[in-house]
């Protein structure tokens, strides 16, 4: 019999399916699709359950049945207490999500089929000549039978360390929200401009640049900066009101994903400014942002590469460079012909980059392992996307 367990880094899906039964909604988008994924397989299988290493410590079965663990502990400076849960578990299946290497280890030390996936662009040299220098020979190794990354990129990144192209994938979340269900814009609706960035809030993020960038154009051009997520928010909030624009950014706080698209519409521009040694997969920010038709500015990070198209889909800056993202924004709200064709591509980028393999059918296939799922996973790894080399 099967007994499925999820390990990922953070999140709290107690959290999450508590705020699904009270409102319907959720606070962070794919929440309520994992949810009726687990569900399912629930339905199938003799146990499914999901561990969140940093969510407070619980272990409660959700209506569905299925299992929902809290561990209360960061597992790469204390991996014990989530090693013990998952021996409590026993899963036959063993997913972990992220590069944590002790569970990692335990899952190829131990009878269980084990499974890697991940969200991360490993573009830090740090993550990846120091830190996670073992993980290719660990991923390698027979004993992991799936490997998959957040978008074509991140499994092209994963192959760039070391990982074997014929076993790594590409995989995504389904994406019901699409540019189609939106009308292009003709032009921005300010002065004032507004911008809106949603994500986590850290230097790493791009978050200092945006406010930098607001600052640098005080004197030229008349904008207002919303700032949805969590994160460093003082810090910030503090660099804000040195550089005189306290007046012009908003920090709004943990932001319900429903209430984002309404949000994004409403701005002049979706701004993505994540620099390069942050570990983005594909961050779903960006798919919202084009869907939203609202004209997206993104950094050049190296996951965003083929999917943007400099004043065409999107208008692409040197991330980390405050001044070209405040020539970015100066350039989109004065030129109306550019931000009518940046909104009209958006669509074509968001199609760009739509992905076929999705994490609820990557995983059932994954567990189930009959030939037809291993020639279905096969034909889907980034050897057979590119090619031979």
């Amino acid at each position: 019999m099967t007994r499925l367990l999820i390990v990922h880094y953070a999140g709290d899906y107690r959290e999450a399916d508590r705020l699904r039964r009270a409102t319907g909604g959720e606070t962070y988008y794919g929440h309520g699709y994992v949810l009726d994924q687990l569900a399912a397989w629930q339905a199938q299988h003799e146990a499914v359950g999901f561990l969140c290493s940093l969510a407070p410590s619980y272990w409660e079965t959700l209506d569905s049945g299925v299992t929902v663990i809290g561990a209360d502990t960061n597992p790469d400076q204390d991996p014990a207490p989530v090693l013990a849960l998952i021996e409590r578990f026993a899963p036959t299946h063993l997913i972990v999500f992220g590069p944590m290497l002790p569970l990692i280890r335990w899952g190829i030390e131990h009878d269980v089929r084990l499974g890697v996936i991940m969200a991360d662009s490993f573009a830090n040299p740090y993550y990846r000549w120091v830190r996670f220098r073992r993980l290719p020979k660990l991923l390698n190794g027979p004993r992991v039978t799936l490997v998959a990354n957040h978008g074509a990129n991140a499994a092209r990144a994963l192959v760039g360390i070391g990982l074997r192209a014929d076993k790594v994938l590409a995989w995504d979340f389904p994406h019901d929200r699409t540019p189609e269900a939106q009308a292009c814009k003709a032009h921005a609706s300010g002065p004032p401009f507004t911008l809106l960035f949603v994500g986590s809030i850290s230097a790493k993020k791009g978050v200092g640049d945006m406010v930098r960038a607001v600052a640098l154009l005080k004197d030229r051009l008349d904008v207002r900066l919303d700032v949805a997520g969590l994160g460093a928010t003082d810090k910030f909030a503090a660099l804000a009101t040195r550089l005189g624009v306290a007046d012009r950014v908003r920090f709004l706080g943990l932001v319900p994903n429903g209430a984002i698209p309404t949000m994004m519409q409403a701005a002049d521009a979706v701004i993505v400014p994540s620099r390069h040694n942050f570990p983005e997969g594909l961050p779903l920010t960006l798919f919202e942002g084009l869907a939203s038709r609202t004209p997206v500015i993104a950094s050049d990070h190296p996951m965003f590469d083929g999917h943007l198209e400099d004043g065409e889909s999107a208008l692409v800056f040197a991330a980390g460079k405050p001044r070209a993202l405040a020539d970015a924004i100066a350039r989109l709200m004065t030129d109306p012909a550019l931000y009518a064709r940046v909104s009209q591509g958006s669509a074509a980028a968001w199609h760009r980059m739509q992905n076929p393999v999705k994490w609820g059918e990557m995983i059932d296939r994954w567990v189930r392992d009959d030939a037809e799922d291993r020639a279905w996973l096969s034909a889907h790894t980034v050897a057979a996307l590119d090619g031979p080399a």
